[in-house]
């Protein structure tokens, strides 16, 4: 792809993000959730059903499935709104990224505040500090209690204080991120797949292959093992990795999870997941073997998941029947992994800059957050969850104007009262 029809204008997405900021410093940071609904006990009960395909599963769970799409504000009546670790993280980290841009001490003191709610919302484990989702979940393996740590969300929060003590040099930040890295090191399991590879639990309790859950844990324990000097941190962290390079297909995929045909599905956001922690980790390592798997999962993923407009497909290989035709966060999730891969994937950038141009004026509404989802038949779900995908377009939205930042020219620009050095994408 040579031509760049999506450049996007570096004074439209701070006029977003600042649409976006305005609107959450009003809503504040409780949100709904698109799962909340199936934390409750009669959620819960209809996702049992249906993963062991008992006939009222289908039943049971279609009521929920038509109230999201119809209604989605009728949950309202059967959940509180609740905080979202991953949420407030990905919020704290495109505040720093704003910090980094601009150097505005007031975007440093938000994404300080949220690393304080942050130790709040953790869970002291065996070894060190975790993060998990406040509601009970089930599925395809079983129930997962709310609170417990999980690999997916603990990332985020690990990333939030290493970067605020390589920005501040305040040795608590450390200390809480080395208390991270022993959670992730020590309380999560291994489970072998070949002599030198094993894949990385979700949660200290199971002994899953997933994918992405392995490339987070790879992620935190690569970097944890040269921050902290641990090399027991990176011979976990290279048996992890392994076992994605072996779960690499031959097309250049990735199954959501191996040997598990109940989770046998190839979708959009996940394989972003392991893009680009993929990416994060061989920064430092600099394997040419990485290098090749990023490169064939990409080329994969440009071809797949993309339909003949470039708007991001949710799957590939589909579990269900789909009627989303826009899914928000796989858009988020595609300018994120562009912004990480411009440098060294030219075509993933400007796919990036064409998604954030698409979408940057048409998924926003007039409130100052974006769209949840676009259903077939125009049906636009409008009911704003951060965790999904509110934080995610926020933090790529930051993601691109820090490599806008970096790579290009820059020019003066007033923003928030205050002349700065805004980048320009030209």
């Amino acid at each position: 792809m040579t031509e760049r029809p999506g450049h996007v204008d570096t004074g439209e997405l701070w006029a977003s993000v600042e649409r976006f900021v305005a609107w959450l410093e009003r809503s504040g940071y409780a949100t709904y959730d698109p799962y909340d609904v199936w934390g409750t006990r009669y959620g819960l009960l209809a996702r049992r059903l249906y993963y062991r395909k008992h006939p009222l599963g289908l039943l049971l769970t279609a009521p929920l499935i038509l109230m999201e799409i119809i209604w989605p504000r009728s949950r309202t009546v059967l959940v509180r709104k609740d905080r979202y670790p991953t949420a407030d993280a990905q919020l704290a980290l495109g505040f720093l990224n704003l910090y980094e841009i601009s150097r505005r001490d007031s975007w440093m003191q938000k994404a300080r505040e949220l690393a304080d709610d942050l130790l709040m919302e953790s869970v002291s484990w065996k070894s060190g500090l975790g993060w998990g989702y406040p509601f009970d979940w089930q599925n395809a393996t079983g129930l997962v209690k709310k609170r417990t740590p999980l690999i997916t969300a603990t990332p985020y929060c690990y990333e939030v204080f290493t970067r605020l003590f390589d920005l501040t040099g305040h040795a608590y930040y450390r200390d809480v991120a080395a208390s991270i890295a022993a959670f992730v090191s020590d309380d999560l399991r291994d489970t072998p797949t070949a002599s030198r590879a094993a894949a990385g639990s979700y949660t200290p309790f199971d002994g899953s292959k997933v994918v992405n859950a392995s490339a987070y844990r790879a992620f935190v324990l690569f970097d944890a093992a040269k921050r902290f000097h641990n090399e027991a941190y990176r011979a976990k962290a290279s048996k992890n990795l392994q076992f994605i390079l072996d779960a690499q297909r031959p097309d250049g995929s990735w199954l959501y999870a191996i040997d598990s045909p109940a989770e046998a599905f190839i979708d959009h956001f996940h394989t972003c997941f392991v893009l680009k922690n993929l990416f994060k980790l061989n920064r430092d390592l600099r394997s040419d073997a990485v290098a090749l798997a990023i490169r064939r999962g990409y080329e994969w993923y440009r071809r797949s998941l993309f339909d003949a407009d470039d708007n991001p497909r949710s799957y590939a290989i589909a579990p269900r029947l789909q009627i989303v035709r826009i899914e928000m966060y796989n858009v988020a999730e595609a300018v994120s992994l562009g912004a990480l891969l411009a440098h060294s994937i030219p075509e993933a950038f400007t796919i990036a800059e064409t998604l954030a141009a698409r979408f940057v004026h048409r998924g926003q509404l007039p409130a100052g957050y974006w769209m949840t989802r676009l259903y077939i038949g125009g049906i636009r779900h409008r009911l704003p969850f951060l965790r999904w995908p509110q934080s995610q377009l926020f933090l790529a939205l930051t993601n691109l104007l820090a490599v806008a930042q970096s790579t290009a020219g820059s020019k003066v620009r007033a923003v928030g009262g205050r002349a700065l050095e805004q980048p320009s994408l030209a």
